[in-house]
């Protein structure tokens, strides 16, 4: 496997060598349809401009609507819009960001994000030298595999604290299927993720594989870079907030249960240690911090991109259509979450008779009764008391003599 950077040996021994068939690197990828922003078979007789890439010639559909003068990370933006939506609207998405999964599916679609975050960033070490990829390579603070381990053996404790006891376990070959040791234990319901994975699970790992051992494809891990991480840091924060509602998790500065969804940053927490400050103000300060933090390194990433990509044309329309796939890889990966139906029928009653719109309507009508009953009392009291003293007070001005 082509390196051009080779890793160090604490993450050699963590990494199986994987291996690919002349097959594997020769043939399409095995990937669900995405039509809004992927590219179709186009009629050879048309007379359409095209971009030629490295990766083949790319219909100048895709980018109809993009200058590719623009920054790298303005044209991912725009040209990963309407795959963004798509995404958005699954099923597994919406369970996942409401909350509703029980905890032992949370737990197993985190190990299902521990293996795509262990072959990206895998991948990213062995091609940190890539000019394209180096100016946003930051493993310290972006890096999310270890984080998500810690996350699934504080949880896995919640369910069962025998789950963390490895004795308990059956061992499992892994070496034959060229998969990643997790540093985790893996009780019978996460057993499949690694031994059997899901068909979209699978199409994204080998996916990343793929371009991460070929040096002339390597680049395209800065699209998925992209997707994920600038996801986490814009999102991240908010599904974090719902996952420690939904499971009861404790509200702490190490974040136990939900490090994957926050970053370390060097300044985080420092006014809390302001004794002049409430503990209230302090807090509030924190998360000031905190959000200022966030907004600087994704700017720091955008201005990475743009800055490995350069003004190259072609590498632009590479990346855009490879980030399309990725949102596709990435849509099609929230498949994996079992959704149970009476869950989503609770989720319907409840959201119907919780619904502010409901609230809303029986509040307005009491409002409305309550308002015409002062009303209607008001106009008593004054054709009783008020009319007789108006009506003598015209007369008399009338008639001053």
């Amino acid at each position: 496997m082509p390196l051009l950077h080779s890793p160090s040996s604490s993450i050699v021994q963590l990494h199986i060598n994987r291996q690919y068939s002349s097959s594997s690197l020769s043939s399409p990828l095995d990937t669900p349809s995405f039509s809004p922003n992927t590219p179709t078979t186009e009629d050879p007789f048309q007379s359409k401009s095209k971009i030629h890439s490295a990766r083949g010639t790319i219909s100048s559909d895709l980018l109809s609507d993009l200058d590719l003068n623009a920054p790298c990370s303005t044209l991912l933006r725009l040209g990963t819009q309407r795959a963004h939506v798509k995404a958005e609207h699954s099923a597994g998405a919406a369970a996942l960001v409401q909350g509703n999964l029980p905890l032992e599916e949370y737990i197993r679609w985190l190990a299902v994000l521990w293996r795509i975050y262990d072959a990206l960033e895998l991948g990213l070490s062995e091609n940190s030298t890539n000019p394209v990829l180096t100016p946003t390579y930051d493993p310290e603070l972006l890096a999310r595999a270890p984080a998500l381990a810690e996350d699934i053996t504080y949880l896995l404790n919640l369910l069962s604290p025998s789950y963390n006891d490895k004795s308990n376990f059956k061992s499992i070959d892994l070496k034959s299927n060229s998969t990643s040791l997790p540093p985790f234990p893996l009780p019978s319901f996460l057993e499949e993720i690694f031994i059997s994975p899901p068909k979209p699970l699978i199409n994204y790992l080998e996916h990343i594989k793929l371009i991460s051992s070929n040096e002339k494809l390597s680049s395209k891990l800065l699209s998925h870079s992209y997707v994920r991480y600038l996801g986490d840091l814009s999102g991240g924060q908010f599904i974090g907030n719902k996952v420690k509602k939904s499971y009861n998790l404790p509200f702490s500065k190490n974040e136990q249960g939900t490090r994957f969804y926050y970053f370390e940053f060097s300044n985080r927490g420092e006014s809390s240690t302001n004794n002049n400050n409430s503990n209230e103000e302090n807090e509030k300060e924190s998360k000031f911090n905190a959000k200022k933090r966030l907004n600087e390194v994704k700017d720091w990433f955008r201005n990475g991109m743009d800055q490995g990509v350069g003004e190259d044309k072609l590498l632009k329309a590479d990346l855009v259509e490879e980030a399309n796939l990725a949102f596709s890889l990435n849509t099609e990966l929230f498949s994996v979450i079992r959704v149970s139906s009476s869950s989503n029928s609770n989720n319907s009653i409840e959201s119907i008779t919780k619904s502010p719109l409901v609230e809303g309507t029986i509040t307005d009508k009491l409002n409305s009764i309550i308002w015409f009953l002062l009303a209607a009392g008001v106009g008593v009291i004054l054709n009783i008391y008020v009319q007789p003293i108006v009506t003598n007070w015209i007369s008399n001005k009338r008639n001053p003599y």
